[in-house]
């Protein structure tokens, strides 16, 4: 190829208005359109390329609106279902009344311990069925016992005539309260540890209270007074609520949890700690992971069974156990909004993955109730792990085609992968963090019922007088006893009447 040599000065070509290489077009015309069809193309190359990122971003905005709009849809289907009577169930021969569920406790009501009365009833003249008069004696006869309480609105009014001494520090004469008796009030401990009572255990309003008292038992009261007790029996708790934080901090295992709050219309949060034996409630202004820390420490020398919530991490506590349960939950709720997304998505990886994890989770929770019936010894669990491991990772090893179930799996084969079978080799752990759950379930309850509470003093109430009254029920204690103890007695003997066997 012969190289471009620049023209000489002053050339002009005689073909400039008529070359006959271009169709005898014009080389300054020709020029002046190429190089305006060159500026078309370059804004051209813009636009395609601007459009095609929005068009990308919009099919990205489509994909998140309708994966939202699926879980609106499945929220929806969970707090408004169906109003469709259930299918009746198959014949399966004999049939029998409906039992209690597998694994739960039969309710058998007591037989009664005594006879007051008996009432001779006369054979009837017509026959209650079918109204026939033609009846015949029969010398046979039917027993049947009925037992009821005896309402007797009446109060028990005592009066304490007081012995007194003269202090000559004080230069004012004394006196000690007598057994029973609560100084400066006329309303006796056990009229306000029922009034407790029926607040923290049964959930029942203040007004509703009254009613209760007045209705029952003929006592007289108003709501305020109510909550004077709480604030009373909360001032007088103080110190023994420190102790089951304490008690917490040092225990072997515990569970928690967390749920919202409300006071004076401002979002709270109340966190639970506990076990077996211990409940601790505390009522946070956030759900940072210093709540976690002021409520477990930051070093837990124990396990800790929660849910997947990172402020937990904080703790450092010695094992970790994440709830089975909610990662069983999450499966289903995937499968289910992958079914209501609409236009349909393919994803038949995550599919399997959600379906083959929630067996998976079925199958781990069976094997701790197992554990915990010890039908399935501690040795035989443990060999089980590397098994276990394996079949997880047959199922969730590969990357999902979903980004919802992608995250799950990230989250289980990386993150908590060391948190799923600590209940397998530790003793007294559950797979689950159903304790919490129920536990927390009568304050939640409590929470709609009354909104929550409305000032600093009602949530303190709400924190201290739950922790130890669900704590007295956990160690087998009578909580009506409790709550007159602490009214009425010192801190020993309060303490004496919440935890079984203390001094």
């Amino acid at each position: 190829m012969s190289r471009r040599t620049e023209a000489p000065i002053g050339f002009e070509c005689p073909y400039r208005h008529n070359c006959p290489h271009l169709d005898h077009l014009s080389t300054t015309w020709t020029l002046e359109v190429y190089q305006e069809s060159f500026r078309l193309r370059q804004q051209s190359w813009l636009m395609e390329q601007r459009y095609q990122q929005r068009i990308a971003e919009l099919e990205k905005t489509l994909l998140e609106r309708d994966a939202k709009i699926a879980q609106l849809r499945l929220q929806h289907q969970k707090q408004f279902k169906a109003n469709t009577p259930p299918a009746p169930p198959p014949p399966r021969g004999r049939s029998r009344k409906r039992g209690a569920p597998k694994g739960h406790p039969p309710w058998r009501r007591r037989a009664p311990d005594h006879l007051d009365q008996t009432i001779q009833v006369p054979a009837p003249q017509t026959c209650p069925r079918c109204q026939c008069p033609n009846l015949t004696p029969f010398s046979e006869r039917y027993e049947h016992v009925q037992e009821d309480i005896v309402l007797v609105p009446r109060t028990f009014v005592t009066r304490f005539v007081h012995r007194q001494s003269y202090c000559p520090h004080c230069r004012h004469p004394v006196y000690q309260a007598g057994p029973g008796e609560v100084h400066g009030c006329t309303i006796g401990p056990l009229t306000r540890a029922v009034a407790m009572h029926l607040r923290y255990d049964l959930q029942i309003p203040y007004r509703k209270v009254q009613h209760i008292l007045a209705d029952l038992f003929g006592m007289p009261m108003v709501p305020a007074s109510a909550m004077a007790f709480d604030r009373q029996a909360t001032v007088r708790g103080r110190p023994l609520y420190a102790e089951l934080q304490a008690m917490l901090k040092s225990s072997p295992v515990a569970y928690a949890d967390e749920t919202s709050w409300r006071e004076d219309g401002q979002g709270r949060y109340v966190w639970f700690g506990g076990h077996e034996r211990v409940a601790v409630y505390y009522i946070a202004d956030h759900r940072s992971a210093e709540c976690a820390v002021q409520l477990l420490g930051s070093d837990f020398d124990g396990t800790l069974v929660t849910d997947a919530y990172a402020v937990y991490n904080a703790v450092h506590a010695t094992h970790r156990q994440t709830c089975w349960g909610h990662l069983a939950a999450r499966s289903k709720e995937l499968l289910q909004q992958i079914e209501l997304t609409d236009p349909p998505i393919a994803v038949p990886r995550a599919v399997a993955f959600c379906r083959k994890l929630k067996k998976f989770a079925s199958r781990l929770c069976k094997l701790g109730e197992r554990i915990r019936r010890k039908t399935l010894t501690m040795s035989k669990s443990r060999a089980m792990i590397p098994r276990l491991k394996r079949d997880l990772k047959r199922f969730a090893g590969q990357p999902l085609d979903y980004p919802p179930a992608e995250t799950l799996r990230d989250r289980i084969m990386n993150q908590d992968y060391d948190k799923l079978f600590t209940f397998m080799r530790m003793p007294g752990v559950e797979p689950t963090n159903n304790h919490s759950e129920r536990s927390l379930r009568f304050l939640v309850i409590m929470r709609k019922i009354s909104f929550g509470t409305r000032s600093a003093a009602g949530t303190e109430s709400h924190s201290i007088l739950p922790s130890l009254l669900e704590t007295a029920r956990r160690q087998g204690q009578n909580r009506i006893a409790f709550l007159v103890a602490l009214l009425t007695q010192p801190p020993a003997a309060a303490r004496s009447a919440l935890f079984a066997g203390a001094s």
